[in-house]
């Protein structure tokens, strides 16, 4: 939230004097008796975009992507996330120390439908590392769905289908991350600058072993023929 404000793109919502009980309910804070394993899991939660939003005007995207893609896969501006989750540093002196990042939207499947994500990765003592991929819905929304050429036919595509992309590199010293939308999808190699937390001070790991992936939360990677439907490309509609 502190970003979007510092950047003048406020979440919809809240730019329009809503907060949080305007879309949750009771059941959903104090919980129904039953425990679920996440705030995930199928039925845990109440609210749902649909719920305010019953009648859409129908736009071509709405239209092309039927009930394939869920409402945050292309309203949702970004995730923001952590890197370097240092496991090390919670063990010894009991604190969490993580790079933020921002900038970027991961799209992986979750209840059968097309979602926002979210990415973190860790390191574990022995320099092992490994990347975790979730639904994640931030509140970061907007008003107009994301372009048609922000996710078709991108970069970023291009890189993944050749198996191999870079996440996050060291420029000048300082950390840089990929922005935009960007397709979780098994067997591709996201490589990520993996760093050491010492008296203070972040250190580059040399040499890391390959990371662990890790699809947690319900959601699942993106098929290999929704990816090649990424490959196509598409222009938005200038109407």
């Amino acid at each position: 939230m502190k970003i979007d404000r510092e950047a003048n793109t406020p979440d919809v919502h809240f730019a329009n004097g809503m907060n949080c009980m305007d879309c949750h309910t009771a059941r959903e804070i104090h919980g129904d008796g039953i425990e679920y394993k996440s705030m995930k899991e199928q039925g845990a939660m109440d609210v749902t975009c649909e719920k305010c939003h019953e009648s859409l005007t129908k736009s071509v995207s709405h239209t092309i992507h039927g009930n394939k893609l869920d409402c945050k896969a292309c309203h949702v501006r970004q995730v923001v996330s952590c890197n370097n989750c240092h496991f090390e540093t919670m063990i010894k002196e009991k604190k969490r120390v993580s790079l933020p990042v921002s900038g970027w939207k991961f799209l992986m499947n979750y209840e059968e439908k097309v979602t926002s994500a979210n990415m973190q990765s860790f390191v574990a003592p022995g320099d092992k590392t490994f990347l975790m991929f979730a639904p994640q819905f931030s509140h970061s929304v907007k008003r107009d769905g994301t372009k048609c050429e922000e996710c078709h036919a991108t970069e970023t595509v291009k890189q993944i289908l050749k198996g191999s992309i870079d996440l996050s590199w060291l420029e000048g010293g300082k950390k840089q991350n990929k922005k935009g939308i960007i397709p979780v999808v098994s067997g591709v190699q996201y490589n990520c600058v993996y760093q050491n937390f010492n008296n203070g001070t972040w250190t580059l790991i040399s040499n890391p072993p390959a990371p662990k992936i890790q699809y947690v939360g319900f959601g699942s990677p993106l098929t290999e023929k929704q990816l090649r439907q990424m490959e196509k490309p598409q222009r938005s509609n200038k109407k």
